[in-house]
């Protein structure tokens, strides 16, 4: 057969791709039996993972011949992210999959098997997915770099193989740490070199105002990461014996908050602009009156004016008020926080949060106005009390109530909670 019969035969039966999968789609599936629904199913998982595997060959082609070069392109992962619309990331990983499983081609132009043969010929076979492929290159990448007898790589290799087709990526990724802890246990330096290159964080906001925090973080970052946040993501249950509707997800976001929320407390932040680290905040006149409406920060988010004016109880918040041709009508700063004296008290007294059974000490604590400051309660010992993050959000909301008798915050439950409603207080031993 000549190179092009060959070539067409290549061109037709790419073509007939788009048309097969289109007619199985269009299929009815609701007579099957169920053991034929599922090897439906799985005939369509392996195809799917064959296809990246093709992928692969497809790519190791391009740069053999160098099309990025010739399209007056940086590299083929330009090419592959206009080509296809990709994103800089996924063709990033696209690339670096085929330059371990695609072929290769020699100085002299002879054929090579890729480097990790094992792997590529079961994600040929449709037994392995991106995930399952993105965990073998990163073990055996460390395992390259720890030297490691080739022998030994290629029984490693073999072995990682094997398991991905028992396990999903996550639980291989387990076994693939574990194995390299067994082969390379003295591969921490080369690791450590490799995460401070792979270090990341990125926070950008969404269209509705949230944000999406990307990270990738060495081990000693995770370690003091994960050992703050779990302390503080423990469930909160508003009164005894009631559950935290809080998700795992959403108490890990409201510990991260309490941490940097600490980190603006501590006074201890660089300065920046010429004063120390500060949530500036802004609002017209008629939403400050009102309370409602959006507010404005200098990093450009959006968030409720209610939100804002809470948040203004804290040291390093500062607000302005402007009218609607942007002069400034007034502006508050820190002159309405407790003192450092004022905050020893409070501590020496409220001892921590002073919620009703609540165990948070006062580091992680926030001064709060039992008559709202912006309603014009006023900065002292008797209308301030010690909450956590979590209390402190909601105390206004739950129904809960603070009073203070004798100098001491005791805390009204809604009456759904005790229909007598009985005053209580955080007794601690």
């Amino acid at each position: 057969m000549t190179a092009a019969v060959m070539a067409n035969e290549a061109t037709v039966r790419a073509a007939a791709l788009p048309a097969a999968v289109a007619e199985l789609a269009g299929c009815s599936f609701s007579a099957l039996a169920d053991d034929d629904l599922l090897d439906v199913l799985r005939l369509a998982e392996r195809a799917r993972r064959q296809l990246e595997a093709l992928d692969s060959t497809l790519i190791a082609e391009l740069e053999a011949r160098n099309l990025a070069g010739r399209y007056v392109l940086r590299g083929t992962r330009q090419l592959l992210s206009g080509l296809l619309n990709l994103s800089p990331a996924e063709s990033s990983t696209r690339v670096r999959q085929a330059r371990e499983l695609g072929p290769r081609t020699g100085l002299t132009g002879e054929q090579l098997p890729p480097l990790l043969p094992a792997a590529a010929a079961a994600r040929a076979d449709g037994i392995l997915t991106g995930r399952h492929v993105e965990v073998i290159l990163s073990a055996m990448a460390r395992l390259r770099a720890a030297r490691l007898p080739v022998e030994r790589q290629v029984d490693a290799e073999a072995f990682l193989v094997e398991q991905a087709a028992r396990f999903d990526a996550g639980t291989l990724r387990g076994i693939a740490r574990r194995l390299l802890d067994t082969l390379d246990p003295d591969g921490t330096l080369a690791t450590e070199q490799a995460q401070q290159r792979r270090r990341f964080l990125s926070c950008v906001p969404d269209r509705d105002g949230m944000h999406r925090l990307t990270a990738d973080l060495d081990s000693e970052t995770a370690a003091l990461a994960m050992t703050v946040l779990h302390s503080l993501a423990a469930p909160k249950p508003m009164c005894a014996g009631e559950r935290d509707e809080r998700t795992a997800g959403q108490r890990m976001h409201d510990a991260f908050r309490s941490v940097l929320k600490l980190a603006l407390r501590a006074g201890e932040l660089p300065v920046s602009g010429g004063v120390p680290a500060t949530v500036l905040i802004t609002m017209t006149a008629e939403q400050f009156q009102a309370g409602t409406g959006l507010a404005g920060t200098s990093f450009g988010q959006r968030l409720s004016v209610d939100q804002a004016l809470r948040m203004a109880d804290q040291a390093t918040i500062a607000w302005i008020v402007h009218n609607s041709t942007g002069g400034i009508l007034g502006y508050g700063t820190t002159r309405r926080v407790a003192s450092d004296r004022q905050t020893l008290a409070l501590i020496a007294r409220d001892q921590g949060c002073c919620f009703p059974g609540c165990t948070d000490p006062p580091e992680w604590t926030e001064k709060h106005h039992v008559i709202p400051w912006r309603a014009g309660g006023r900065t002292d010992l008797d209308n301030l009390c010690l909450l956590c993050d979590y209390h402190h959000d909601r105390i206004d909301t739950g129904g809960w109530q603070v009073t203070m008798r004798d100098g001491v915050p005791w805390f009204v439950p809604p009456a759904w909670i005790d229909p007598a409603r009985q005053p209580q207080r955080n007794v601690r031993p």
